[in-house]
């Protein structure tokens, strides 16, 4: 069960990598970070990019600028994680793995990009991804989780899955809900999402 996913997220890291390096020598500055929206379908607004943002292409963004330490602690209750991190220009990917209170080997992972293909690539990735499930999976969006949203708990996995993007920059989270308990609410998913793309 977890060998197929981990295969999914290595041929998915492999592929980021490789379109970042084959880009990232030619490749234009990101837009500027967009303001909060209230809605899936609503247009981004243009804002001033704070300095360090991460929009910069080129920018390499730890694991724990994305989560720092102490909110990993918050969000990880009782739990010990060790970390695998792959951090590079444009893009990071945190996999914390832990043993759960019911003695369960589990993941909490997050993925970000902020290259010049990450949109393209977020999106080759969700499809991927779906096409591992069985066909009568349901995906939602939630309202207000940035500009576009995909969720959906995989039957393949276990674990709940959050694709979100924002202007040029992607977030992929998997993560399992009763171990990530702040996050077990939309409007939890709404603000830890929100919280990481303003980091990077």
């Amino acid at each position: 069960m977890f060998g197929k996913f981990r295969v999914t997220i290595l041929l998915a890291l492999l592929a980021l990598t490789l379109s970042t390096l084959a880009c990232g020598a030619s490749a234009l500055p990101q837009p500027a970070e967009a303001k909060p929206v209230q809605s899936v379908q609503a247009t981004e607004s243009p804002a001033e990019a704070p300095s360090g943002s991460g929009t910069d292409p080129n920018a390499v963004v730890s694991c724990s600028q994305i989560v720092p330490p102490d909110e990993l602690e918050n969000l990880l209750i009782n739990l010990t994680p060790t970390l695998t991190e792959n951090s590079y220009p444009g893009g990071t990917s945190c996999i914390w793995s832990y043993v759960n209170a019911a003695g369960q080997t589990s993941t909490f992972s997050i993925q970000v990009d902020f290259s010049p293909n990450a949109v393209s690539l977020w999106e080759s990735t969700r499809q991927s991804e779906l096409s591992n499930e069985p066909s009568d999976i349901v995906v939602n969006g939630i309202d207000g989780l940035a500009d576009e949203s995909y969720v959906w708990s995989s039957k393949t996995t276990g674990l709940y899955v959050v694709y979100a993007r924002k202007g040029g920059k992607t977030l992929i989270m998997r993560y399992v809900p009763q171990d990530v308990i702040y996050m077990g609410t939309e409007s939890g998913i709404i603000d830890m999402v929100e919280r990481f793309f303003n980091r990077f």
